[in-house]
């Protein structure tokens, strides 16, 4: 019954917003007084829903809706929608879209010597999308799985499981990868997807700009300045079982700043196993935030943070209890001999209680400095330095003990990296980061990058890089079971994963109305995680070695004026074994399941000026330990420009396939269902 109640009152408040959306385009004080008796009703309704029959409950789901569709027929003469999109850009143009992820610079995305695909604010908005794991399907570059109601697998280039931890994920620069095994709980980091910029995925290693864990890739989410979100937003998207209300207020701060509020709300029904029984992984999450930023000439001081819950007693590992929160600062500006330098701190407080398995409550602290000194013509100098501090606290469960149960981590770390011309055509790049851990010391992560511009908008590219996976609490100090006797009894001696890998890539443009980027790589990795055949209780030990390879390919072709296709393909083998000569049956397959292929087709087709409808055909190879069968899933969207304040669409998930297993073994995985929703967004 709390959970109703929190819910009434989430969907009262974006239905007070709808209907005020209404008194704005109606115009006139008489319309704006009724609206705001009406909100003031429905707010007051919420706080009696804990009384309030079930019809009552259903009504307060749909009045956000109601009220924006009411809107409507009064918005003909309401300023035209602001969204700040990349809509009506050219492919040769998408080409100069700056992206920051891969020299540590801006720079266009068709000089980035680098395997990176970039999801747009357009691309999110034009999907059927509603959280960012579905929004990273968009990625050709990325695996992403469905395990859960709330959880997901996701990861690049292989070693795809629920704790990948070969993927450094960012959100405006803040590392969101957990202490506890170097991976994300996507359960726990969400992002008003209206808010986001744009979402820059690398494939590949990064390590030395961006440290130990990006081994095999990075996702950099971007959101939007606040000066880009001005005004009042509210996206209702709902199911017969699911959805998410978000609301967006933005003004202004004095002659030089600006700010925006929100409000998300994310809830999902219960998945079922195949034989049709409910699996108990609901979930339901609220997040608030802000953004603000100020600019005074060269400088721009950024200060933004969120605060998040999740989950409620008792939890299970299915449907965990989340609590957290978020702090960061961001001062960027010049020196005096006009050299320009940044300055990040962030604070982040997480809390994640299984019951039965894990109970983590996690603190970190993080401070960075960049600067890119003046240099030479045709040469660009990029270093920095960094500190974090992480305080890492288990309570000892049924099934998991960590010892020591509390720790506290640091790392640090120097890098600089080199950019040269070494002539017209040839552009030369080398760097190094030197990062220190608790468990390991000094971790040296080198690279070199040879670019040849053929053409201002062709470019072939090699790279050598040296990654590594640092180790995490679940290597050193994991205990299983929670009590004596254990089977696996930590990994005292576990060291550094590390990952040697070569890349070979283009990105061109055939015409202005054909893109492509194709790259080839292979990457040997030493030192992987496994336990040691035979051995009771069995300890975390480096074991496992061995080469992957592969093919990464998209492509985008502009058929006309109102209508983009896009393709993409990626292709992996691993051939991995025991250091030792040893074999068993489980550990290999443990470090991930992965496809050997898998491709997608997307269609962007404007109807009419009014009327969008997007294709998104997926398919993902078969997932070979646990076998998972091959699958095609295609989402769609149609929508309708009501006026050009009010945006209404019909989203489709999985349209054409009733039920189809994406992750975990066919007796124990979610059957992810066919799912429709209904969505409208008012901007005023």
């Amino acid at each position: 019954m709390l959970e109703k109640q929190q819910a009434a009152k989430t969907h009262a408040l974006a239905g007070a917003l709808a209907f005020h959306c209404l008194a704005r385009l109606a115009g006139g004080r008489f319309a704006s007084i009724a609206a705001l008796e009406l909100s003031l009703k429905i707010c007051a309704m919420s706080n009696c829903m804990q009384h309030a029959p079930a019809k009552i409950f259903r009504l307060a789901k749909v009045l956000p809706l109601l009220g924006i569709a009411l809107a409507a027929p009064l918005a003909n003469a309401a300023d035209s929608l602001r969204i700040d999109s990349l809509a009506d850009l050219s492919l040769e143009q998408l080409g100069e879209v700056q992206v920051t992820s891969v020299s540590g610079r801006a720079e266009p995305l068709h000089n980035a010597a680098s395997s990176v695909f970039v999801i747009t604010s357009e691309d999110i908005r034009r999907s059927a999308a509603t959280s960012l794991p579905e929004a990273l399907r968009l990625a050709p570059n990325l695996q992403v799985a469905r395990v859960s109601s709330g959880s997901y697998a996701i990861s690049a280039r292989g070693f795809n499981n629920d704790i990948a931890n070969k993927l450094l994920v960012l959100i405006d620069g803040r590392s969101v990868y957990s202490t506890l095994f170097s991976g994300v709980f996507w359960d726990a980091n969400a992002v008003m997807l209206e808010d986001i910029e744009r979402i820059e995925v690398i494939s590949g290693p990064a390590g030395t700009l961006w440290g130990a864990n990006a081994v095999n890739g990075v996702i950099n989410v971007i959101t939007r300045d606040a000066a880009a979100t001005q005004g009042t937003l509210v996206s209702v998207a709902r199911s017969s079982g699911s959805g998410r209300a978000a609301v967006r207020w933005g003004g202004t701060l004095g002659e030089s700043g600006h700010v925006r509020l929100y409000g998300l709300r994310n809830d999902r029904d219960n998945t079922r196993l195949g034989n049709g029984v409910e699996r108990g992984d609901a979930d339901t999450r609220h997040q608030v935030g802000f953004r603000a930023d100020w600019k005074e000439g060269v400088s721009q001081l950024t200060v933004q943070g969120d605060a998040y819950r999740g989950g409620d007693d008792p939890s299970t590992n299915l449907a965990p209890r989340l609590r957290g929160g978020n702090l960061l600062s961001r001062w960027s500006s010049r020196f005096a001999d006009g050299s320009p330098y940044k300055l990040q701190a962030y604070y982040d407080v997480a809390q994640r209680d299984e019951t039965t398995v894990l109970r983590n409550n996690a603190k970190n602290l993080d401070l960075q400095f960049t600067h890119e000194p003046r240099m030479p013509a045709g040469q660009q100098l990029l270093w920095g330095l960094g500190y974090r501090r992480a305080r890492d606290a288990n309570e000892a469960t049924v099934l998991v003990r960590f010892d020591p149960a509390e720790r506290m981590l640091s790392w640090a770390h120097l890098f600089a990296q080199h950019q040269m011309e070494l002539s017209e055509r040839w552009k030369l790049t080398l760097g190094a980061k030197a990062e220190r851990n608790s468990y390991t010391g000094v971790e040296l992560l080198p690279s070199a990058r040879l670019a040849y511009q053929h053409s201002p908008q062709n470019m072939s590219w090699f790279a050598a890089s040296r990654a590594v996976r640092a180790p995490s609490r679940i290597d050193r100090d994991f205990y299983f079971p929670g009590k004596a006797p254990f089977l696996i009894a930590g990994g005292p001696n576990f060291q550094s994963e590390t990952a040697s890998v070569i890349e070979l890539g283009h990105r061109g443009q055939l015409d202005p109305g054909v893109s492509y980027s194709v790259t080839a790589f292979r990457q040997y990795y030493k030192g992987l995680r496994a336990g040691i055949p035979g051995q009771l209780p069995t300890t975390v030990e480096n074991q496992i070695e061995g080469p992957g390879q592969g093919l990464e390919a998209w492509a985008q072709w502009q058929a006309s004026a109102s209508w983009r296709l896009s393709a993409g393909y990626s292709g992996l083998g691993k051939h991995l074994r025991f250091s030792s000569g040893a074999t068993d049956a489980i550990s290999i397959p443990n470090l991930g399941n992965d496809p050997r292929e898998q491709w997608s087709l997307r269609s962007s087709l404007n109807l009419t000026p009014r009327t969008e409808f997007d294709l998104l055909v997926r398919h993902v190879g078969a997932l070979p330990s646990p076998l998972v069968p091959a699958y095609t899933a295609v989402d769609a969207r149609l929508a309708w420009k009501a006026s050009p304040a009010l945006e209404l669409s019909v989203l489709a998930q999985n349209l054409f396939d009733r039920r189809h297993v994406e992750f975990s073994a066919a007796g124990v995985a979610s059957q992810i269902e066919r799912r429709l929703l209904f969505k409208a967004v008012c901007q005023f």
